[in-house]
């Protein structure tokens, strides 16, 4: 047991018992707030250091993007502790991917695909004129979002072509529930018509799931009203998927593009959305903020969380406490570092003006590039963060990607993820409650296909 002080509190990590790699289903089935000085692995200073070496697989898979990316949410915990991961895979037989959810029962130690194959066989056509954005044929389905409900149904979103919506880029959001028994047939929940050609389409949705089980879904996308440019948009059902609303762009329309949201809810039910786009006028992106108020069912204005100017900031993740604050980590380089690192800021709904905090970076003390982050609440509010460090020009095609986790100010706790399957690491998925006092977190290990979905989880208990 490894005890630590935080802020006034003691957190005791607790290590599960270590075990080398376990049998998975295989093949086929500094800032204007200031830096936080990095910590280095070791025995005395790792105090996540049971997830260093403590990994099982889920699955293996051709795709080095199978599970990214990391802001639209991955990983769920049902409510008696069943674990989920959601991402893409060919299935047996086809050669186009489609979106598998994978089920432990046992802490992570096995696997099995829910529902024994695919959530779905969309079974899109080949691209017979244009070039799809991405790569590939076009037939992939791509970049799921999982959530589980009160009644432990899990919904699942992506975004793919299919066989009424076949342009070289005409995807749409599709969604899929998991009634415990079957999943059910998929539909495209509020199709955005007037395709013509455009290179981006629907894409990078995220699900969430506010009162009474409210589903909300959020995207970025083009449509024949702004010119082609991607725009923030959202649709909802109040009955458990059947029906869902038409889709509405979340702000007035942008010159500049909108892209990946993330989003959480409030106890009252209302939704925050978080997301990166450009400023008219101004040079780079920028994280922007927004909130649907449950009771008029209107979005607010949208607001920019930092002030950095300039540079493109991009790839965020949200989360809300239980004291009702909102915990928001991104990336981006800064006026003092060139290099793209993790940056946190956090609003306290409670205040009655809310504010964003000044930014700050996680762990500003590397020369290597940071990306992609997501981030988990921990019990008594603790947040801890993970992202991926790379050196090069882009982490997609960098081949020496390492994958960390860090309780956020509290820098010896950084903690490089199991590299028992490779030693390229990307792809860091956490579920966004871990305030039971299990931290569990999924990532994929590979030089070349076939890559593996790695899981690890550790006890973390404060007093």
């Amino acid at each position: 047991m490894i005890v630590l002080a935080v802020s006034g509190m003691t957190i005791f990590l607790v290590p599960p018992t270590t075990s080398s790699p376990g049998q998975g289903h295989g093949p086929g089935n500094s800032g204007n707030g200031g830096g936080t000085n990095g910590g280095q692995s070791g025995a005395t200073s790792n105090n996540l250091a049971s997830l260093s070496t403590s990994l099982f697989p889920v699955d293996q898979i051709s795709d080095s993007k199978g599970l990214g990316y990391s802001g639209q949410r991955k990983i769920i915990i049902d409510p008696i502790g069943n674990i989920y991961v959601a991402y893409r895979k060919a299935p047996p037989g086809f050669s186009q991917e489609e979106i598998y959810v994978a089920v432990s029962t046992d802490n992570g130690k096995t696997w099995a695909d829910l529902g024994g194959g695919p959530v779905a066989i969309v079974n899109a056509p080949p691209v017979t004129s244009g070039t799809p954005q991405g790569g590939g044929t076009g037939t992939d389905q791509r970049v799921p979002s999982i959530a589980v409900d009160s009644r432990d149904q899990i919904h699942v979103v992506w975004y793919g072509r299919d066989q009424v919506y076949r342009g070289a880029n005409e995807r749409q959001i599709k969604y899929a529930r998991w009634d415990g028994a079957a999943w059910s047939p998929w539909i495209n929940i509020s199709p955005v018509t007037g395709y013509s050609g455009s290179i981006y389409w629907q894409e990078h949705p995220v699900i969430v799931i506010g009162k009474n089980d409210v589903l909300h879904v959020l995207w970025e996308g083009a449509d024949s009203g702004s010119a082609g440019v991607q725009q923030i948009k959202h649709s909802m059902s109040t009955d458990g998927g059947n029906n869902w609303t038409s889709w509405e762009n979340i702000i007035p329309l942008d010159s500049s593009g909108q892209s990946r949201p993330d989003a959480i809810t409030d106890q009252t039910g209302s939704l925050y959305a978080a997301w990166y786009g450009g400023v008219s006028g101004q040079t780079g992106t920028r994280i922007k903020y927004s909130r649907w108020d449950v009771g008029s069912r209107t979005w607010g204005q949208a607001q920019i969380v930092a002030g950095i100017e300039g540079f493109d900031q991009k790839h965020l993740s949200l989360a809300i406490d239980k004291s009702n604050t909102l915990r928001l980590v991104w990336d981006g380089p800064d006026n003092s570092n060139a290099n793209s690192l993790v940056k946190y800021s956090s609003l306290n709904l409670n205040l009655s003006t809310p504010q964003w905090t000044a930014w700050t970076n996680v762990n500003a003390i590397t020369g290597l590039n940071q990306s992609d982050p997501i981030i988990s609440i921990g019990p008594a509010g603790t947040v801890l963060v993970a992202w991926q460090e790379w050196t090069g020009s882009d982490s997609l095609t960098a081949t020496n990607v390492s994958v960390y986790i860090m309780i956020s100010g509290v820098a010896q706790s950084k903690t490089q993820l199991g590299s028992g399957f490779s030693t390229n690491n990307k792809w860091p998925v956490m579920s966004e409650d871990s305030s039971s006092g299990i931290v569990r977190i999924a990532w994929l290990s590979g030089q070349g296909a076939p890559y593996t979905i790695c899981y690890g989880q550790t006890s973390l208990t404060v007093s």
